[in-house]
């Protein structure tokens, strides 16, 4: 099945909080600031439910790619992106299928919480949105709208056994600064798989986990 109410939200970052570390499904709760004074959420994962519990990271702190160009446009709010809509297209985003978007073994597998420095997803994550909130950058949150409320399933959302997949529909955020350069943040669980069907975004019959892939610096078919 795919993505519900998949788009792209633009707004301004204004704090965030992260869930304890007992929480079974742990999020990033970042509170953004859109077309209007209500506050927004955007519940960012940082913990895999199901083993592995890791996640795969990008991060790309000069992020030059066409997309850019058709959000640079984008008026604050929430972007309904359909899949089949040749216009909306130029705004989709997919891990797999959109050119120059990220290197898939430049990804680096990491858990929520560990202790010591640059060892854990918040190490990564915390510096980005507090530079981002110090400098009033815009963020573009990639995702499932959830109503008035905000956004969730900022991740990667194809390539997932059991679970809803899409095509041209992953989640992610990119920041564009006051300065006018882009940085972007792209998330998965390391289990989910590559290559996908075309068309549902199911795994392929010889897909392989993400966790797999990078950690045996074998390549993938995409």
């Amino acid at each position: 099945m795919p993505i519900q109410d998949y788009g792209v939200w633009k707004g301004k970052p204004v704090s965030y909080e992260v869930d304890p570390p007992q929480d079974r499904t742990p999020h990033i709760n970042l509170v953004f600031q859109s077309n209007g004074p209500t506050q927004l959420k955007a519940a960012i994962n940082v913990k895999s439910k199901t083993k592995p519990h890791e996640l795969v990271y990008w991060f790309d702190r000069a992020f030059s790619n066409q997309l850019t160009q058709s959000l640079a446009n984008l008026e604050y709010g929430f972007q309904a992106i359909d899949p089949d809509d040749q216009q909306a297209n130029n705004y989709a985003l997919d891990y797999a299928r959109t050119p120059g978007l990220l290197q898939l073994q430049a990804g680096r597998i990491l858990p929520f919480m560990e202790d010591g420095p640059d060892n854990d997803i918040l190490d990564q994550l915390q510096p980005i949105l507090d530079d981002a909130i110090e400098q009033r950058a815009d963020i573009y949150l990639y995702g499932s709208s959830f109503g008035p409320g905000g956004i969730h399933e900022v991740h990667m959302n194809q390539g997932s056994a059991g679970f809803d997949n899409g095509v041209k529909q992953d989640g992610g955020f990119l920041l564009r600064f006051p300065d006018g350069h882009w940085e972007a943040v792209f998330l998965a669980f390391a289990s989910q798989q590559i290559p996908t069907d075309d068309f549902s975004g199911d795994p392929l019959p010889d897909s392989r986990s993400l966790k797999n892939i990078i950690e045996s610096g074998g390549r993938a078919r995409l």
